[in-house]
């Protein structure tokens, strides 16, 4: 027998299924979405048409274009999405993006007034600065803030950043000691009040153009710390809390016309304020901006917190003599990344006797290395680069593997000789491998 359908009722394939999706669903979907496509869901049905203008995440960047767009059109999307916009505007991003900085100006400023708490701006490589307005102060709810490739002034009634964790910065700092024109800039003076009123700072990242002559961070939750630049001096003496530290120089000491005897920069005082690190990355020739002074066979404050070490270093035997004191005073490291640096073809082979022979009688590799488990060495080319090597195979009774690269200019010939050697290395360890990756190519993109 047949029953009869009543009017209205739906059969299974009739069911509009994405209008009758619970809302938290619905807010799950668009805010995994890119801005241009959430406001395409409004076409999906009625109860879609105005879900998107409350999307929390409001990210601008090459994929919310159309090929070609105009900077009035890139402008405009941008207005029409604030306009429209209702609710918290929780993160606001705007990397690569067409429009200039006048429209930038406006969105920041409507943003300070409706408790915006991330924001991202990068300009493009090959525009211009971009001036950060001072409306950006404004923002007080903030709890993350990146500026790239921009130029900042701190007024000085600024109150502070009360909430803010993360601080990532991208500035160009005038200097007179600078080799290369700058534009507006942000002194060192304004970074150091910056970061001293941002109280609850935890994560601070910070690219330079220039040199600092001392570079003072007061940050008393500071946990994360990244810095690619130059400087005379570094200071964190007010950082108790930092465990992770990552340090690059593309240019080292000697450009900026910096002797040793000039610098307060050393490993020790280094220590004072770093030695309960968990993680630390001496990348490019910054480990050259702490070998004033003496360099100690090893550090009066031990790093007994320091899990994992990378060290970049070049042809030198104070070089070396820093990498051993540290890894002396770092009786639980885990893992050891060394990279050794060399811009010059020839300047891999053309030693002098007395650094060739550096490795041989005038050192005493007497670092314990019990916990070690992981090693990478990036660029190995000479006999002294497999001394290193093998003073750790033979001094790491734990140590489970060891990746190696060798410099990208070597001859098979001479890869198939470091081979041959690296494989009748003693192992203090019976499980540790070798894994030989091939050249090293370096990674143009970043650091």
């Amino acid at each position: 027998m047949k029953e009869k359908k009543q009017a209205g009722q739906s059969t299974p394939a009739s069911v509009d299924l994405i209008s009758n999706l619970f809302k938290d669903v619905m807010d799950l979907i668009l805010v995994r979405l890119p801005v241009k496509d959430a406001v395409r869901t409004s076409i999906l049905s009625k109860k879609w048409r105005y879900k998107w203008v409350s999307i929390p995440d409001l990210v601008f960047d090459k994929n919310c274009l159309t090929e070609g767009a105009s900077e009035r059109e890139c402008a405009h999307v941008v207005d029409q999405v604030l306009l429209n916009h209702v609710g918290p505007i929780c993160k606001f991003s705007c990397t690569n993006y067409v429009p200039s900085c006048s429209h930038i100006d406006r969105w920041i400023a409507f943003l300070s007034r409706n408790g915006i708490k991330k924001i991202i701006i990068a300009m493009n490589v090959l525009g211009d600065l971009y001036d950060v307005p001072s409306s950006i102060f404004n923002c007080q709810e903030l709890y993350h803030l990146e500026l790239h490739l921009c130029t900042l002034k701190v007024p000085p009634t600024f109150k502070g950043f009360e909430n803010l964790l993360v601080l990532d910065l991208d500035v160009y700092i005038s200097d007179g000691h600078a080799r290369w024109k700058q534009n507006v800039s942000m002194s060192e003076d304004h970074i150091a009040f910056l970061i001293a009123k941002c109280p609850r700072l935890e994560r601070l990242k910070l690219i330079t153009s220039a040199f600092h002559h001392c570079l003072n961070i007061h940050a008393p939750s500071l946990r994360c710390f990244e810095f690619d630049g130059q400087f005379r001096d570094l200071s964190l003496g007010s950082s108790p809390l930092l465990t992770n530290m990552s340090m690059y120089s593309i240019l080292p000491p000697s450009y900026w016309d910096i002797l040793e005897e000039s610098s307060t920069c050393s490993l020790a005082r280094f220590t004072e304020y770093s030695h309960r690190l968990e993680r630390l990355a001496l990348k490019g020739c910054s480990l050259q901006y702490f070998l004033a002074g003496e360099l100690p066979r090893k550090l009066s404050a031990t790093y007994d917190h320091l899990k994992y070490l990378e060290v970049h270093i070049e042809l030198n035997s104070k070089e070396i003599l820093a990498t051993l004191c540290i890894l002396r005073s770092s009786p639980n490291l885990k893992e050891l990344k060394i990279k050794y640096l060399s811009n010059d073809v020839d300047e891999r082979f053309n030693l002098t006797e007395e650094e060739a022979s550096f490795w041989g009688a005038k050192i005493q590799f007497d670092c314990l290395l019990n916990h070690l488990h992981a090693v990478e060495i990036i660029g190995l080319a000479l006999s002294m680069d497999l001394e290193f090597v093998r003073y750790i195979l033979s001094n790491a009774p734990v140590l489970e593997t060891m990746k190696v690269y060798t410099y990208e200019y070597l001859e098979e010939q001479e890869v198939s000789r470091i081979k041959n050697e690296l494989m009748r290395f003693r192992r203090a360890s019976t499980r540790a491998e070798i894994i030989y990756y091939g050249h090293y190519k370096e990674n143009k993109e970043g650091w």
